[in-house]
């Protein structure tokens, strides 16, 4: 008879806790979610008000992953309270039932929170995010018309930002954007190097590859650059195609754990790395390039760039080169251009060369600029204070040999033996994004875990602290299931924040589980007072 008695005791008590917990589970996640807190915390950018209404019902999963473990607290101290303010452990005991046994449906419901709160952080979240981008971006016309009318502007690929009047912009077909008046910047490691207006534009989207894609073309501009500073007129100019900005930025936040356990593994793959490794290597190019030029120059005084039958020749007696890769200065030059059939030849009294700005070598190419030149064009001789020659491409067997060069390579100390500040602070910044990738994504995937296991050794302490304190009251369920949950919670997110610094790492990591040991010692003790009394 002990038997069925025991089982239909544990039935009870676990049907109470499934109660109390979906009751609560439901208002907390809606709560949460159609609260838009979930909205808030994955950092959402504009969205229409229909949209806006589909996502938050769209985001309920998503909040009862965080909702679910709170719920199963509250209820494993709701109920447990309530059968010990009902004296029904007492009868129990006088029964000769082991305590031990009616903890199974709390144990049972933990363990249940645990794995889905593990696979939905794991798993079910960072899809249903990745989703999210894809739901907003149905609409193109809409979010591009939406960015052009902040006061930031539309950012495409970092380097080139363009913002316009919300009236003067025509979203008629569904792929193509036509402005009116149009703003520009083109920044350069977060400095200004170019801005200016355009009387007319065109923004075209690209639907066609994995990566959705936004690019177009500007008339009629006036331009300033600022180094050297001058002002000047272009008829049209091309917008690189760049992919679309996202609304929500890939973070490594929202990865799966496959994900974070393939970047763990290749560092160098993840977004942010790759872009300072890639202007680790083009700044290495520019150095190598710029010092291999200077070596042909002070060989032979003389410059010869070819680019197919393209070829410049410059001629110079005096020059100097610029620090870091930046280019190199000729005085009292003289120029040969051949090419296209016809041959043109100049004097100046001095000549930069500079590689043109670009996101690669391979986008990028050596440009000259002459300066009071005097330009023979046939018979005709023109002066000009300004001329302008190339860009003559960069060759794809110089490419190739930086592109060869690897990421471990490109680290090391003595990647370049005669390598300047300028390239040397590239170098520790790409190792310092390197490091505080990995740190992360170590710190995530303890987060996650730790997170999820602090369910069971919480709703364990939860339940017996119910007993203790026998609280069938609302208000002393929810005290008894605030203060420890606050603990772990408090120690699990200050040591991913300590960990993510270098000098603080393994301290973090220490922190993070710190809080769930102390738990589970709670749980020893506390257990072991309920089972004395």
């Amino acid at each position: 008879m002990a038997m069925p008695f025991l089982w239909t005791l544990q039935r009870y008590i676990f049907r109470e806790m499934g109660k109390t917990f979906l009751l609560t589970a439901l208002a907390l996640t809606a709560v949460l979610g159609l609260g838009g807190g979930v909205l808030q915390m994955v950092k959402l950018g504009e969205v229409t008000p229909g949209q806006l209404g589909r996502l938050l019902l769209f985001m309920l999963p998503i909040s009862a992953a965080l909702t679910l473990p709170i719920a199963a607290l509250f209820s494993a101290a709701a109920t447990y309270g309530r059968l010990s303010a009902d004296n029904e452990f007492v009868a129990c005991r006088s029964s000769g039932i082991n305590m031990h046994v009616l903890f199974l449906p709390a144990i049972v419901l933990s363990l249940v929170s645990a794995s889905v709160t593990y696979t939905f952080s794991n798993f079910v979240v960072p899809g249903m995010v990745e989703n999210l981008e894809t739901f907003i971006y149905s609409d193109f016309g809409t979010l591009i018309r939406q960015r052009l009318n902040r006061p930031r502007g539309l950012s495409l690929g970092g380097r080139f930002r363009i913002s316009a009047d919300a009236n003067a912009i025509d979203v008629a077909n569904p792929d193509r954007i036509e402005i009116d008046g149009i703003r520009f910047v083109e920044v350069d490691d977060g400095e200004w190097v170019r801005y200016g207006t355009a009387g007319r534009a065109v923004i075209e989207f690209d639907r066609e590859r994995s990566s959705p894609r936004v690019g177009g073309e500007m008339y009629d501009l006036s331009i300033y650059d600022r180094n050297p500073p001058r002002f000047y007129s272009e008829d049209r100019r091309r917008i690189p195609a760049q992919p679309i900005p996202q609304t929500l930025s890939r973070k490594l936040k929202f990865l799966r754990l496959g994900e974070l356990l393939h970047y763990s593994r290749h560092p160098g793959e993840w977004d942010g790395v790759r872009r300072e490794m890639d202007r680790l290597r083009l700044a290495v190019g520019r150095h190598e390039l710029f010092g291999g030029l200077w070596s042909e120059w002070l060989g032979s005084k003389r410059i010869v760039l070819t680019d197919g039958p393209y070829r410049l020749t410059l001629e110079s007696e005096t020059g100097f080169a610029h620090p870091g890769g930046a280019g190199i200065e000729l005085q009292d030059v003289r120029l040969e251009e051949v090419g296209a059939g016809r041959v043109r030849t100049a004097t100046a009294a001095r000549a930069t060369l500079e590689v043109a700005r670009g996101d690669s070598l391979g986008e990028s190419g050596i440009t000259i600029e002459a300066y009071d030149a005097r330009i023979r064009d046939g018979r005709d001789w023109v002066s000009k204070a300004k001329a302008k020659f190339g860009p003559v491409a960069i060759g794809p067997e110089f490419i190739a040999s930086i592109e060869s060069i690897s990421d471990e390579v490109l680290l090391r100390e003595d990647a370049s033996s005669e390598a300047d500040a300028r390239l040397e602070a590239r170098r520790q910044l790409a190792i310092k994004t390197r490091g505080d990738t990995l740190r992360r994504i170590v710190a995530t995937i303890n987060e996650r875990t730790a997170f999820s296991i602090s369910v069971v050794v919480l709703v364990v302490l939860g339940a017996a602290l119910g007993i203790v304190f026998r609280g069938s009251h609302v208000m002393v369920a929810f005290g008894i299931s605030f203060v420890p949950s606050l603990l772990v919670l408090v120690t699990i997110l200050m040591g991913k924040q300590m960990s993510y610094n270098a000098p603080t790492y393994a301290m973090g990591l220490a922190v993070m589980w710190g809080g769930i040991v102390l738990v589970c010692g709670l749980d020893f003790w506390t257990l072991t007072r309920v089972l004395r009394r």
